[in-house]
């Protein structure tokens, strides 16, 4: 992003530390979609080298590999398409419209065909595998094929908000709906389609690119085709299956809210947003799917739930607990803080702070299965709603907690090193 100016035709305005990094995470993110074709390739690559080093009676044996490898080089074309298209939305020479700053592709990276102008760096491996993963999410979120896999997960989350909401009686507006992260924002959308007033908000940037681009830049149905499961020959019944191509959207965002509800977009992340002063009391339900396991802290997630929550508001949770940053010394060089709660805690915390559970369940989950693998992933997913009751008074709590610390015993000594 260029320097700022404070007023039309002043100086340009040094950029803040906060607006730096995000311009450098931003072409980050950037560097790995601009990326995909070549790590993909490469991969293809790979099989093409293994598959030359057979003998010639295994060669003979499996005599249509030619062919595959062809195929899979044309679908990564095909993805590298929907990801040319995805970053020149964001090109404000391209955009049909004014951009959001925090969107806007950075100048030195606005050329999808040209080498990074100056910007370099080598893209990580976590990076390369989340560039696949919102191909497969856009498969969830976006498609015909996903539809089954959403009707288990965003289908029983909306048949409780309808009933949770069935007796709303404020006829000035409808009910305010947060859903935090909102990844590629279908189940946000879906809530404004009920005719509430639906907030998402997401923190990655992989995320806020995919959803902008397939909220406001889709023009017709099936516009685009991804091959999402072509990047690895493991637990496929077959080639075709590992090569299948998928049209998305299967429907246009426009045409699915006609009726009075109304969504918006936050980006940031979920703490440092909703924990504002301004933020509190602001919803009447609080939508969390597959989002408690990203915290740092899920003890803070569920503060910021309650505070921004109105009395009696409902606070609607469906996911697993595998949590994110659990294992993270061993791929990042600093140490990230991860409270890592059983789901008996998470619920005596929630009670704790002021909420009452009126049900509860333990469903099948799906997530970014791939229906037609031999490996399917499908969680054992908590699914709750519960009601905000009372204001938590964090003092009181600790008040209360005092003399049962002082009653226990002093723990052991340390072993001798």
């Amino acid at each position: 992003m260029d320097g700022q100016s404070d007023d039309e035709g002043g100086s340009p305005r040094e950029q803040t530390q906060e607006e730096l990094e995000e311009q450098a995470a931003l072409a980050r993110i950037i560097l790995a979609f601009r990326d995909y074709q070549q790590s993909a390739e490469w991969e293809v690559a790979r099989w093409q080298s293994n598959y030359s080093q057979l003998p010639p009676h295994h060669k003979a044996l499996i005599p249509h590999q030619a062919a595959k490898l062809a195929a899979a080089r044309a679908a990564v074309n095909t993805n590298q398409f929907f990801i040319k298209s995805l970053l020149q939305a964001f090109d404000p020479e391209c955009a049909s419209g004014p951009l959001p700053p925090h969107l806007m592709v950075p100048p030195a990276l606005r050329s999808p065909d040209d080498g990074p102008d100056g910007i370099t760096g080598r893209v990580s491996a976590n990076d390369v595998d989340k560039v696949r993963y919102v191909l497969k999410n856009v498969v969830r979120d976006w498609s015909d094929e996903g539809a089954a896999e959403r009707l288990l997960s965003y289908g029983r989350i909306l048949a409780e908000l309808k009933e949770g909401f069935k007796d709303w009686s404020n006829p000035h507006r409808p009910p305010r709906v947060l859903v935090p992260g909102a990844g590629l924002a279908r189940l946000c959308l879906e809530v404004a389609a009920l005719g509430y007033e639906a907030q998402g908000n997401e923190y990655s940037y992989f995320m806020l690119l995919a959803s902008s681009f397939m909220l406001n830049h889709m023009c017709e149905r099936h516009q685009y085709t991804v091959h999402p499961w072509l990047h690895t020959n493991c637990n496929h019944l077959s080639d075709a299956d590992q090569l299948r191509a998928v049209a998305v959207p299967d429907v246009l965002p426009s045409q699915l809210v006609q009726g009075p509800g109304l969504m918006s977009m936050c980006a940031g992340d979920f703490v440092e947003v909703y924990s504002s002063p301004d933020m509190r009391g602001l919803f009447d339900c609080v939508v969390t799917c597959f989002f408690l396991d990203t915290a740092h802290n899920v003890l803070r997630y569920l503060e910021v739930i309650s505070a921004c929550l109105t009395p009696g508001g409902r606070w609607i949770n469906l996911g697993p607990l595998l949590y994110h940053w659990a294992d993270s010394h061993t791929y990042l060089s600093t140490m990230e803080q991860s409270i890592e709660l059983s789901l008996d805690d998470i619920k005596a915390a929630a009670a704790a702070m002021g909420f009452r559970l009126v049900r509860e369940e333990t469903v099948d989950a799906p997530y970014m299965a791939n229906y037609k693998s031999m490996f399917k992933t499908v969680y054992q997913a908590a699914f709750w709603t519960m009601v905000k009751e009372r204001e938590w008074d964090p003092a009181a709590t600790v008040a209360a907690a005092a003399p049962a610390k002082q009653q226990q015993a002093p723990p052991p000594p340390p072993p001798p090193r």
